[in-house]
């Protein structure tokens, strides 16, 4: 190979590098500039809903595990915050006539339930004690809130867009975009 070859096989080397090196910098700047932290989570401050009215209720299935009980989601207290937490009020009554009310969120991209609070039969509300996020456990021992999680509010881990599509997938008795995991429903229950 000639020196000239050579010379020119160098520049050409050495420009490639000069390249590399740059884009380099250039991707160091670009990653030094985006914020990839996620943002702390801001939970919307909302006022409690007033207590349920038996003409709002909408019944809803969850499974053979809860026999004994019928639950209800109360749809005029049904919402999607700006936070992205569906909030509703659930009804559990029980074949003799008990009835236990609470105001409760899901996080459906954290997979997390709060409950907010207590209905009391005075017709109050009573604040939960312990109103920190958990995580949504397994049928079993989540019952209707894993059901409102996987089958009403948050089908395929994606939250609905607003109260209307959560109260229509309620009145069907499943959202469409619900997938089989609990695996106990046969036909749609309605109201």
């Amino acid at each position: 190979m000639s020196t000239v070859a050579r010379f020119a096989l160098v520049c050409v080397a050495a420009a490639f590098a000069a390249a590399a090196a740059a884009q380099d910098r250039l991707r160091d700047r670009a990653a030094d500039s985006i914020d990839f932290a996620e943002k702390p989570f801001q939970e919307d401050r909302s006022a409690l809903p007033t207590l349920p009215k038996d003409a709002d209720l909408i019944r809803f299935d969850v499974g053979p595990a809860q026999r004994g009980f019928e639950f209800f989601v109360d749809g005029a207290s049904l919402a999607v915050g700006t936070d992205e937490v569906v909030r509703y009020t659930v009804v559990a009554r029980s074949d003799s006539g008990a009835s236990n009310v609470s105001y409760e969120g899901i996080r459906c991209r954290t997979r997390e339930r709060k409950v907010y609070a207590y209905g009391r039969s005075d017709g109050k509300w009573a604040e939960a004690r312990n109103s920190d996020w958990m995580k949504i456990g397994a049928p079993a021992l989540e019952g209707h809130i894993f059901v409102l999680y996987s089958d009403f509010f948050c089908p395929g881990r994606d939250r609905i867009r607003d109260a209307a599509e959560g109260l229509a997938a309620l009145k069907r008795g499943r959202h469409p975009k619900a997938s089989d995991e609990t695996g106990f429903r046969d036909t749609p229950l309605g109201n």
